[in-house]
């Protein structure tokens, strides 16, 4: 696709980068004499008009969002089958790489970030546009310290297509809130907990939330609360986890009102947290390069060469008392964190304790996959090397969640399944039956029939089918025509079901051969019958035998002969021959008819067949 001209002006020079949905180029735009990123749908996605149409809406919308912080959209066009979003070309790095190089950024240095992405999403809410799909990837930072959201067409265009359980979960699943994974509608504070999902991630070096399974990491934005950063690490400070974690509550209600109460939050932290450049208007424009050249000085005062001695001496001898009571392990032993996931915490303190190691339990979580009182998770992780003397945190399980089972006998199927739903529970299997107790549509019965359940199990339905329809005695239906049998099964109450045909030498045409249910059997009203009708007794095969002399124009001629008769028209012959051939071929029909020779595709000849 390099060296194409899109919507000649657009000049693709070279791909700079791919994601699941499409494909990023940078281009040069002849009009204006600029360089701009071309974000192009994969070929799968361009296929689905409805897909496309979403795509080029929500890029339409996205276009009109203009500020410092947000990749601006300068055009969504279309070249044959190939659909694609202009938009500003960033010369920096994405945030996801600048985690990868750093682990873990300096406090100060997230909050900033996180204030610039606050700016940004914040002015798209109010114009109505919530992003979705806020992750490190989406983050860039230019050159000059300039924090940009990007991705704000193509996130809403995706996510409207396959954002929920109910389809496929698409995504970065570390940074989903719990009512994405939920499959609930989403509001601007759903891009709040992804941002503080993105925060987490800058100040310990890791998401939130990760497991094997995609599935198993949505189930922990739901349920699981995160470790708070501080106990990761010590330098975030209460204040800044205060914040992230407020940003990542369960519940939308409990995080921040906007991203700009958020944003007032980091800025209000500290004075060493914000040093963001402003405007006139206050708008955040350009965080400012944080290096140890940034460091606020402090006002020194000389110390003289006598006082330095004196300073040097003493920690000399502090650092050899501590040294001496030590052992020599002034700086601890290293060791390798076993994987207590699984266990007791009687037996993970054992073994933390044989390792010279502390536990301690920083929570408890629901879980339907571990037993109550088992170690779901640990922080450090196992095979870690750590200090000996070092604290592990565990999360323990407090085993499946438990709901009450509602008793919804006698409720209408559709109550009783909204019901169901309300207390927790999915709907199992539904079957039906016929009960004089329950009018038509009624639950019966239900199982389990009550107390507690693990929250999201299912429940068993028997439905009414009415009341219990009086029963009748089969008709003798054999020997009758299909007509005489119809009218004896409505004269019962019962009705006639799918009719086979076959051929028979002792039933004429039209006679019911056999019946799925012996005449005399009680049978319930309404109940289908199916029969067995006959064809009549099949015709006999004749034979004939066809010839004919291929003309010389074509030097060959692909000869293909169609019979018509009793049973229908069907191809019998098809081959190839030189010009000028004769040719000799036995024909089968039923009753009368004929047989077309077509040469080359083309009519050639028809034959009577009697």
């Amino acid at each position: 696709m390099k060296d194409m001209i899109l919507g000649e002006r657009y000049e693709l020079l070279e791909e700079v980068g791919e994601g699941g949905m499409a494909t990023v180029y940078k281009a040069h735009c002849k009009s204006l004499d600029r360089i701009v990123a071309i974000k192009i749908l994969k070929e799968e996605y361009s296929q689905d008009q409805v897909f496309v149409q979403s795509f080029k809406t929500e890029a339409l919308a996205a276009a009109r969002l203009s500020h410092p912080n947000i990749v601006n959209i300068f055009d969504v066009g279309q070249e044959g089958n190939i659909h694609y979003i202009v938009m500003e070309y960033i010369e920096g790095q994405t945030l996801q790489e600048v985690i990868a190089a750093e682990v873990q950024l300096p406090a100060d240095k997230a909050a900033e970030i996180a204030i610039m992405i606050c700016e940004g999403i914040h002015h798209a809410h109010e114009n109505g546009i919530i992003h979705r799909d806020i992750k490190p990837h989406n983050i860039l930072i230019t050159k000059r310290g300039i924090v940009k959201v990007a991705d704000f067409g193509i996130a809403q265009a995706i996510n409207k297509k396959t954002l929920t359980f109910a389809r496929d979960l698409v995504g970065t699943v570390h940074y989903i809130s719990p009512e994405q994974a939920k499959g609930e509608p989403v509001t601007p504070a759903t891009d709040i907990y992804s941002l503080g999902c993105v925060l987490y991630e800058m100040l310990t070096g890791k998401p939130p939330f990760d497991a094997e399974s995609t599935i198993t990491v949505a189930l922990k934005h739901i349920h699981d609360e995160p470790i708070p950063p501080e106990k990761i690490n010590p330098a975030v400070g209460n204040a800044l986890s205060a914040i992230t974690l407020k940003a990542m509550e369960k519940l939308p209600a409990h995080r921040f009102g906007s991203a700009e109460e958020m944003r007032n939050a980091l800025i209000n932290l500290d004075e060493s947290v914000s040093r963001v450049r402003k405007d006139r208007n206050g708008t955040t424009l350009i965080m400012s390069p944080i290096n140890s050249s940034n460091k606020i000085p402090a006002t020194k005062r000389k110390i003289r060469p006598a006082g330095m001695a004196i300073i040097a001496v003493a920690i000399l001898g502090l650092l050899s008392g501590i040294w001496w009571v030590m052992g020599g392990s002034i700086f601890g032993k290293e060791v390798q964190v076993p994987n207590l996931q699984g266990m007791e915490l009687k037996e993970a303190t054992e073994e933390l304790a044989a390792l010279n190691l502390k536990i301690a339990v920083a929570g408890r979580n629901f879980s339907d996959e571990v037993e109550k009182d088992l170690i779901i998770s640990q922080e450090p992780a196992p095979e870690q090397t750590v200090k000996t003397g070092r604290e592990i945190s565990v999360i323990l399980s407090k085993g499946p969640e438990m709901v009450q089972v509602p008793n919804v006998v006698g409720l209408p199927q559709g109550d009783a399944e909204i019901q169901l739903r309300n207390n927790g529970l999915e709907v199992g299997t539904t079957d039906q039956n016929y009960d004089d107790r329950y009018q038509l549509g009624q639950v019966i019965s239900q199982s389990p029939s009550g107390g507690e359940a693990a929250k999201g199990s299912k429940v068993n339905l028997l439905i009414s089918k009415g009341k219990t329809p009086p029963k009748v005695p089969m008709p003798a239906l054999e020997g009758l025509s299909l007509d005489e049998a119809e009218d004896r099964l409505t004269e019962k109450g019962l009705v006639l079901g799918p009719v086979k045909r076959q051929d028979s030498n002792t039933y004429k045409k039209d006679i019911v051969i056999s019946q799925d249910t012996a005449s005399g059997i009680l049978i319930e009203q309404g109940s289908t019958v199916n029969l067995v009708v006959s064809n009549g007794a099949k015709a006999t095969a004749k034979t004939k035998t066809l010839q004919f002399t291929l003309p010389t124009g074509e030097k060959q001629y692909q000869v293909v002969i169609n019979v018509t008769d009793s049973e229908g028209t069907r191809q019998v012959y098809k081959q190839t021959h030189n010009s000028g051939t004769n040719v000799n071929v036995g024909v089968s029909y039923y009753g009368s008819g004929s047989a077309e020779v077509k040469l080359n595709s083309e009519r050639f000849k028809v034959f009577n067949l009697q």
